[in-house]
């Protein structure tokens, strides 16, 4: 036997944590191919192509300004309304991107499921690669904002990263805990548009943090993705301060997140029977 043949034994038995992610690892390659799959499948056959991951943030950037902006008049301190809301968005759309595909993921590749072997976090991880893509390619909208309104860039853009992994286990922490009892009870998915619709509303997109009284300031403290968009801007224009709630969150979210995708590999095996 050469040195290049590999032996692979498949059993029932679900693979240790450490040997899960290298199996991940070993297909890399095929997130990159699912996610290029994905992305032509989205953007074939329209006229503006990747136009749309423009166009989708920019029609919400305007609603909400006219709205609140322009007709409640809402202000924020140091951030013009227009860049305030469109930073906002920019963590808050790649969060739900990756929420409502990856969790729908599963059933769509159910033909390549029940057909060949991969390590089914492969789905939701190519998810994540689309989201990123579009996150980039949105923030060619939030330069030219900035230029017109003259606001500038803090050195803890630096942290950014960080930032923006805070911001992915926010939402694969949720696509993989949905997913390990969404194959059972298909009534979870339902629940993903309703989730989105209203987690906007309990995470400051569009609003500032203090338009809630004191007494119930502590509810954004509670959410996560609250976190997540206040540092975005933290990260970006340097508002605000640094909140040590935001580090304690993360831990919480991290801790989750690695735990559900424990369960998630234990329950891998299963999911071809049921989807």
């Amino acid at each position: 036997m050469s040195r290049s043949e590999e032996i692979h034994i498949m059993t029932s038995e679900p693979d240790s944590f450490v040997d899960y992610f290298r199996k991940i690892w070993k297909y890399r390659n095929l997130i990159r191919v699912f996610a290029k799959r994905d992305l032509q499948v989205k953007y074939s056959q329209t006229i503006i192509g990747l136009g749309w991951t423009l166009l989708q943030p920019l029609t919400a950037l305007i609603i909400y300004t006219f709205f609140f902006g322009f007709l409640l008049n809402w202000k924020t301190e140091g951030i013009p309304y227009p860049v305030y809301v469109l930073s906002g968005l920019l963590g808050w759309n790649f969060f739900s991107y990756i929420v409502n595909a990856g969790t729908f993921g599963l059933q769509e590749s159910s033909h390549l499921i029940k057909k060949i072997y991969f390590p089914k976090s492969v789905i939701p991880l190519s998810k994540m690669l689309i989201a990123l893509v579009e996150l980039v390619i949105s923030l060619l909208l939030l330069i030219p904002l900035m230029f017109y309104f003259g606001q500038e860039l803090s050195w803890k853009i630096i942290f950014l990263p960080l930032v923006l992994f805070y911001n992915t286990a926010c939402a694969l922490c949720l696509v993989f805990w949905i997913s390990v009892f969404a194959y059972k009870k298909r009534d979870l998915l339902h629940l993903i548009p309703f989730l989105l619709y209203f987690g906007i509303w309990f995470s400051p997109v569009f609003f500032s943090n203090d338009i809630l009284p004191s007494r119930y300031a502590f509810a954004l403290d509670l959410n996560p993705m609250a976190n997540v968009i206040q540092a975005w801007r933290w990260s970006l224009f340097g508002f605000g301060e640094f909140r040590w709630i935001w580090g304690v969150n993360f831990m919480i979210v991290a801790g989750l997140l690695f735990l559900g995708m424990y369960v998630y590999n234990r329950r891998e095996s299963s999911f071809s029977d049921r989807i």
